[in-house]
């Protein structure tokens, strides 16, 4: 047997896949990230055309043909947005399982490398054909998806929560269904009693940070528990050692930086509500002007009628005068 260095082909690359891997999966937060923008922009249009805001009171009943069609695009908007999530998911998931192949593989080398080297040293170099990583991520991506789209308790896209979001700020009336697991075979069923969900208008509460109590700057959503932060607030907790949610009733205690994520929705609200309250208060100022006008004319007209009125009375007081006098 002839001796050598130990080799085996493609180790390197092996090493370079992985890494590959963990930088796609990193991405995935970029990718949902992107997609919850644009449903945000969505949600902050659907709040301007919803049947009764401004816009649609303006437009009036003739336009109602064109409201309907924006309407529709903003669903279908939304629903496609739920599918982008799920495809991100996939693609995770299936980079996950293409890493946890290649892992293996690894694995069973370096330890065919270690007991190869107890035993004689060395062994002959041999070549292996380098494997189709992007072809194992293909098959490992149908392989997830087959398996999510056939899960009975797997959401379809008019249903997904971006959907509902985005009907709900349409001032749809929502009837979901309530998914229950059954007590005989695990399975799930659809349970026949309806939830109606209906919208709520904006409260400005809503719009303040629980720590700070001013309106949120630069806001963070809890992906754990869904709470909303300013990131300076969140900040000034986390450096006083504090790690329970500040929400009051929240159960999250392991509170950190790494589980909070920039909130564009929260964002594009309170900037919605700084220019609604600019209108209102250029509105109101103009009113006032209007009303300090009207008030001018007011005294005007009722300093000319007290005018008129004392003209009269003084000459009816010089006709009553010169008739007494006459007589």
């Amino acid at each position: 047997m002839a001796r050598g260095r130990l080799s085996h082909q493609g180790g390197g690359g092996r090493g370079g896949a992985l890494l590959a891997c963990d930088r796609a999966i990193e991405k995935s937060d970029d990718y949902r990230s992107s997609v919850k923008k644009i449903q945000a922009r969505a949600m902050v249009i659907a709040d301007m055309v919803r049947p009764d805001c401004d816009i649609a009171e303006v437009l009036g009943g003739s336009s109602d043909a064109f409201l309907s069609s924006v309407y529709d695009r903003l669903r279908a908007l939304a629903e496609g947005n739920g599918r982008r999530m799920d495809e991100i998911d996939y693609f995770a998931d299936a980079v996950k399982e293409a890493k946890a192949q290649v892992q293996q593989k690894n694995d069973a080398n370096n330890a065919a490398a270690a007991a190869a080297a107890a035993a004689g040293g060395g062994v002959m170099t041999t070549a292996t054909d380098a494997p189709d990583y992007e072809r194992s991520i293909q098959d490992a991506l149908e392989k997830v998806r087959r398996t999510r789209m056939a899960d009975p308790r797997r959401v379809p896209p008019e249903e997904h929560a971006f959907s509902i979001e985005i009907r709900e700020a349409l001032g749809e009336k929502i009837k979901k269904k309530k998914r229950v697991r059954s007590s005989r075979g695990g399975d799930d069923d659809d349970d026949d009693d309806d939830l109606e969900i209906v919208r709520n208008n904006d409260d400005v509460h809503a719009l303040k940070c629980p720590l700070t109590g001013m309106l949120f700057a630069n806001p963070v959503r809890n992906k754990v528990c869904g709470h909303v932060y300013d990131k300076a607030g969140l900040a000034q907790l986390l450096s006083m050692r504090k790690t329970t949610c500040p929400v009051p009733g929240c159960s999250n205690n392991s509170l950190s930086q790494a589980q909070v994520e920039e909130d564009e929705q929260m964002k594009l609200k309170v900037k919605r509500h700084k220019t609604r309250e600019e209108a209102e208060k250029r509105k109101r100022d103009l009113e006032d002007d209007e009303d300090d006008q009207e008030g001018v004319v007011h005294r005007r007209r009722l300093t000319t009628t007290f005018c008129r009125r004392a003209g009269y009375i003084y000459m009816l007081s010089l006709l009553i005068f010169t008739g007494l006098s006459i007589c």
